[in-house]
């Protein structure tokens, strides 16, 4: 089991249960059958980030005619006659692993998937983790010292040309926050490393939301951002995520950073962050362990990323471990630090919604996971479940470009049909768990409420296995898609507009319970579901008219 941070322990309770209790609680509710779907009909052409033809569906276009809009296939469907629930019963951590130890077996797949997984294993300096002061040195900190968080950028420092970031509306009201984290299990078990990690990002105070009586309350918001993300990264309005190589006409992603832009897509994630504060939200946003701002060699295990959801929440009560930069210039640290956020309230009072994108949806999907169902160390070499943490104030979980329906829903496609060995690989071997298993998925039906937002062909599941998640979600839920890939940031500014509204209306809903989000788009299967977006495109991916 994890070493439990400071102020946890009253959180978690002691009995641990036996490795057969990772196994889905009995009393589970049964999940939703629906249909099987219309079988594609078409196939079209997708630019970033897929460069290959995909199937599609045929649906009526603007103005007249008709138009092959693309989306991603399952890799795996369930055999004819198979009783149960097979997207979860054959991908939980257990099988798995199973999997990983056939491919052991056999040398030609033991080192193409080893290959892999050593390509990933951290530091990960090959992906530049850590970019922001590179392109102006306000803000370059050293994320492993002892960190003076006036230098660590805020809002403000977005106000100026060329970035005009709409976050620096938010400046009088942002805290610059420090917490201390335990090491992972990689770095404990492989490195033999034990000192404390510092998870650093910003507290934005809000307004306060309607707390449908006539009145308003304050709730929260935690966000966690995409792989790579650093919220304090520049990102330069005029840049572009890829080139077409006008040879091929294949997308190439452009490498950060550049001489103008730390990391990409940080402006998009500013602004969701601004929409939700905007809206009266209270925000909390920090760099996760092991890049950006935030201290640590890991950045890979989403399942311990998950547990620091756990530990941040803690310390904004006790202080304990916990610095922090009020907008006044104050600093504070331990018991003065304790208590001085949430509005007054504690941890376990403030209404809360947990968000994630992309990697973040991970961490989130196992935050919620461990809440509300069960909480399971599948990154230990004998795994140990724990009951949930049971925080009844978290109503709900807002997931873009999600992979929380986990390894079931993997999209067939050849650079990922490797990813489950990799999966099991990771997580055996070498103690990270990275990508979700089954688990999120089993327990969903115990999630207040929940929000998709994701690209038809995104990479990370299909939007089978993201309707698979909806259906289990018993309040407040909406699917918002684009025709566009898994990088948000690369959609048309319409479609992403559109998705900050709706994620704002579903936040409002499920903070006060309730149980559908008004204004969302009616759509009754998969192909309706498509059908559901405008006749906008992601511009590599735009068919030729």
């Amino acid at each position: 089991m994890k070493p439990a941070s400071q102020g946890l322990a009253a959180l978690v309770p002691a009995a641990a249960l036996s490795l057969a209790g990772c196994a889905a609680p009995a009393g589970s509710p049964a999940p939703i059958a629906r249909a099987t779907p219309p079988a594609p009909d078409c196939r079209a052409w997708v630019g970033t980030d897929r460069n290959q033809e995909m199937s599609g569906y045929l649906l009526p276009r603007q103005g007249g005619g008709s138009v092959c809009v693309p989306l991603g296939v399952n890799a795996s469907t369930a055999p004819a006659g198979y009783q149960g629930d097979y997207h979860v019963a054959e991908f939980t951590d257990a099988k798995l692993k199973e999997r990983w130890s056939a491919c052991k077996a056999d040398a030609a797949c033991f080192a193409r998937v080893d290959a892999q997984m050593q390509r990933w294993l951290p530091p990960n300096k090959a992906r530049s983790t850590r970019t922001t002061g590179t392109v102006d040195p306000v803000g370059r900190i050293d994320s492993e010292g002892s960190v003076d968080l006036g230098q660590i950028r805020r809002p403000g420092f977005f106000a100026k040309p060329p970035y005009a970031e709409s976050i620096a509306a938010a400046e009088a009201r942002t805290s610059v926050v420090e917490f201390t984290v335990p090491r992972d299990t990689f770095e404990r078990i492989d490195l033999k490393m034990a000192d404390p990690i510092k998870l650093r990002g910003w507290y934005i105070a809000g307004s306060g939301v309607d707390d449908g009586h006539g009145g308003r309350m304050r709730a929260l918001v935690l966000f966690a951002p995409g792989g790579g993300g650093q919220l304090t990264a520049i990102q330069h309005p005029d840049e572009k995520a890829y080139r077409i190589d006008p040879t091929t006409g294949r997308t190439v992603d452009i490498r950060f950073p550049n001489t103008t832009t730390e990391t990409m897509g940080q402006r998009w994630y500013r602004e969701n962050l601004q929409a939700l504060n905007a809206a009266g939200f209270d925000v909390l946003a920090y760099d996760r362990r092991g890049e950006g701002i935030s201290g640590g060699f890991s950045d890979t295990n989403t399942l311990e990323q998950g547990e620091d959801v756990f530990r941040v929440l803690a310390q904004l009560d006790s202080g304990q471990g916990m610095r922090l930069r009020l907008p006044d210039g104050r600093v504070l640290e331990g018991a003065a630090a304790a208590g001085q956020l949430l509005g007054g309230q504690t941890s376990r009072q403030i209404p809360l919604l947990l968000a994630g994108y992309s990697r973040g949806s991970m961490s989130t999907a196992w935050a919620m996971s461990r809440n509300f169902d069960r909480a399971c160390s599948y990154d230990m070499p004998q795994p140990v479940c724990e009951p949930a943490r049971g925080l009844q104030n978290i109503k709900g979980a807002i997931l873009l470009s999600s992979f929380a329906s986990g390894a079931g829903y993997l999209p067939g496609s050849p650079d990922l049909a490797d990813r489950n060995l990799f999966l099991g690989g990771m997580a055996a071997d070498h103690h990270i768990l990275f990508y979700p298993n089954s688990t999120p998925l089993a327990g969903m039906q115990r999630w207040p409420a929940a929000f998709f937002g994701k690209g038809l062909w995104d990479r990370a599941e299909t939007l089978e296995g993201t309707i698979a998640a909806y259906d289990r979600i018993p309040g407040a839920r909406e699917i918002v898609v684009a025709r566009g890939p898994h990088s948000i940031e690369t959609w048309p500014e319409s479609d992403k507009q559109y998705l900050r509204e709706r994620m704002v209306a579903f936040a409002k809903v499920a903070i006060v319970g309730g149980k559908e989000v008004p204004g969302a788009r009616p759509w009754t299967d998969l192909k309706s579901l498509v059908g559901s977006t405008p006749d906008s495109w992601e511009p590599s991916s735009a068919p030729r008219r």
